[in-house]
């Protein structure tokens, strides 16, 4: 199989800030999601992290100042593709460095609309900045064993969107994922699908993914037939119901949110980021047990507004007090430190450095290990 062949005929999660954490992924996996992509980090948020392994979840964490910068497991290991935000060629490759053993794709975020990733000049801001997006892809195909793809939003003009998509399929990326909006347009707009076709013709063979208005099984047909699409990706059908991923149809919400919650608490979840997830599963934000969920302060309290308290108790408050306070996990091991890494000739702009520190500033946005436990 080619690189490009895991990217066809495929439906994928598709990256979601928050929401896309490991237990959505592997729940997404467990329902049939073909590929699933990461929520965005940040490059220097990964660089410098130490990879820890516990050995009693089996969860891969990716560890800096006391806080995950990112987490998976072995179970996602050849489907996960780790999307990176970065405005930078250097730091990209350095940050792809650090998890190219533990994913099975790099993405390069360059369709997030959000003020943190603009200001950066990451995410849309590279939409504008094509040598420099191109230069970042240039440097991660040429010196990542995993495939390198890509994930932009339209121009309102058609032509300009098709000269930036000739450029990036030009770097030998192995898929461009087409979010059908512009930088402006918010999830309220309607998809344009119909900007996909003239796409798809310019880059063909080269698998072309769609994103946009997917929120159910059925959309997946009647997308790739109306725009030519190679593969089809979710976002919002997921994190309402990830079981969109079944071919035999959709499962209630709420057995999926419960689904949800007992994998959380077995990779023992941050809980705050767990919380934040299953209230977007409750479609009814005036019931008892939504009331419950968020007043909700720790996972008994989760589980026991959910009715499944004594799984809390049977299966997973030992592992969360074990992450809680890391002095009393003896189950962790650190499997491998991220050395210097060396950098292949690209002629981009900023891949003239022999060797790339490991080392830069943390984001203070991640919640410590010590809070996973508790706090909402």
């Amino acid at each position: 199989m080619t690189f490009e062949d895991r990217y066809r005929n495929g439906f994928f999660l598709a990256p979601m800030v928050r929401v896309g954490t490991l237990p959505l992924r592997l729940l997404s996996l467990r329902y049939g999601a073909d590929l699933v992509w990461t929520n965005e980090t940040i490059d220097k948020k990964i660089i410098g992290s130490e990879r820890v392994v516990d050995e009693k979840t089996g969860v891969v964490a990716f560890i800096k100042g006391g806080k995950d910068a990112f987490t998976t497991h072995p179970d996602e290991k050849h489907k996960v593709i780790f999307q990176l935000g970065t405005a930078d060629p250097t730091l990209a490759l350095a940050a792809a460095k650090v998890v190219e053993q533990d994913v099975a794709g790099i993405d390069l975020n360059c369709g997030c609309p959000k003020k943190f990733s603009i200001q950066g000049g990451m995410g849309a801001a590279l939409l504008k900045k094509p040598d420099q997006l191109c230069a970042i892809l240039d440097i991660l195909v040429k010196n990542i064993s995993k495939p390198v793809t890509c994930k932009i939003r339209v121009f309102d003009d058609e032509e300009e969107t098709l000269t930036l998509v000739r450029r990036i399929a030009a770097t030998g990326i192995a898929a461009l994922t087409v979010h059908c909006r512009t930088r402006d347009m918010r999830p309220r707009d309607k998809a344009m699908w119909h900007r996909l076709n003239s796409i798809v013709d310019e880059l063909a063979p080269l698998p072309v993914i769609l994103n946009g208005d997917v929120f159910l099984y059925d959309d997946v047909q009647r997308a790739r037939e109306s725009t030519g699409a190679t593969s089809v990706m979710t976002a919002r059908g997921a994190a309402a119901n990830p079981s969109i991923f079944r071919a035999e149809g959709t499962l209630p919400a709420l057995d999926v949110a419960v689904e949800y919650v007992k994998s959380a608490v077995r990779l023992s979840n941050c809980f705050g980021n767990t919380k934040y997830t299953i209230l977007q599963m409750y479609p009814d934000q005036k019931s008892i047990q939504y009331r419950g969920l968020q007043s909700s302060r720790c996972y008994e309290q989760m589980c026991t507004a959910m009715g499944i308290v004594d799984f809390y108790h049977n299966e997973g408050s030992q592992l969360i007090s074990d992450r809680a306070d890391p002095a009393r996990a003896k189950n962790r091991s650190t499997k491998r430190q991220h050395p210097s890494i060396s950098v292949k000739a690209t002629g981009s702009p900023g891949a003239q450095l022999e060797d790339v520190a490991l080392d830069s500033e943390e984001s203070p946005t991640k919640r410590t290990r010590a809070e996973c436990g508790t706090a909402a």
